[in-house]
């Protein structure tokens, strides 16, 4: 099993979109896919899911026992699985929050439990900034893909990102490295240029690829389809695409031509 974490730390850099579009695609692909939804707005259903009322449920209520895993993990898009966070009011949040707090192995121990096929690929979407949530996701993941803008914001909030993962990710054997994705970027733009150029150069082989802006992306999400079914040939699935690749370069994953986009929905995770 491979754990990916979409990380930022600001929000508004379109996080969500890219766990969900690196989901899809590796999903059409023919890898077996698991999406994590740890951040409490909940939005990652949108982009995924094939029935969102179904979603109101998540891992905040099977955390409580309200509900089981098999429950709350549904089919999604693709092929992949989705488990969505889960409607909470603001006492139930808190609660949660205390609690992941005093159990900093929960989402590692979870996981481990579950009974997933091999060589599944987890994603995991967090909040944007420092959090709990991004704590307990920091301590499993493999690989993180750092999410950011060409703007002068993303740019200098680089190092509060780095901070976390020097603490939580670095001293892990099992931690791969990052991969940093530039999103909506505009050549239109002199600042998009200049500030991708920057990126390229203190990142070097650090960089996962760029996301031009398209259309094509909030079309799909409107019309309920990943990019790829919606608009194959547009430049955001090609980059998508090509992003994937590297990511699984660096995951050293071999790329499955030999197989459809997998099902998980026979894989249910132990209670």
């Amino acid at each position: 099993m491979h754990v990916i974490a979409v990380i930022a730390a600001k929000g508004g850099v379109g996080k969500t979109t890219v766990t969900a579009n690196l989901c899809t695609t590796l999903a059409e692909a023919g890898h077996q896919v698991l999406a994590i939804d740890m951040d409490p707005q909940n939005a990652l259903r949108f982009h995924l899911s094939n029935d969102i009322q179904a979603c109101e449920s998540g891992l905040a209520s099977a955390l409580t026992g309200e509900r089981s895993w098999t429950e709350v993990i549904q089919p999604g898009r693709a092929g992949a699985l989705l488990l969505p966070f889960g409607t909470v009011d603001d006492q139930h949040q808190i609660e949660l929050e205390q609690f992941l707090a005093a159990s900093p192995t929960w989402l590692g121990d979870t996981l481990a439990s579950f009974a997933l096929p091999p060589h599944t690929i987890v994603l995991i979407d967090t909040p944007p900034g420092p959090s709990v949530y991004l704590q307990q996701t920091l301590r499993v993941t493999n690989f993180n893909v750092v999410t950011m803008l060409p703007d002068a914001g993303s740019f200098a909030t680089l190092p509060i990102t780095n901070r976390m993962i020097e603490k939580y990710c670095t001293p892990r054997t099992d931690f791969f490295g990052n991969g940093y994705l530039v999103n909506q970027v505009d050549p239109g733009k002199r600042l998009n240029r200049d500030i991708l150029d920057a990126l390229r150069t203190d990142l070097g082989s650090q960089m996962l690829g760029v996301v031009h802006q398209d259309q094509a992306v909030s079309e799909a999400l409107a019309s309920a389809l990943t990019v790829r079914s919606y608009a194959p040939y547009s430049q955001a699935a090609q980059d998508f695409s090509e992003c994937t690749q590297v990511l699984l370069q660096r995951l050293s994953v071999p790329a499955r031509t030999d197989a459809p986009a997998t099902d998980l929905s026979s894989a249910t995770p132990t209670d």
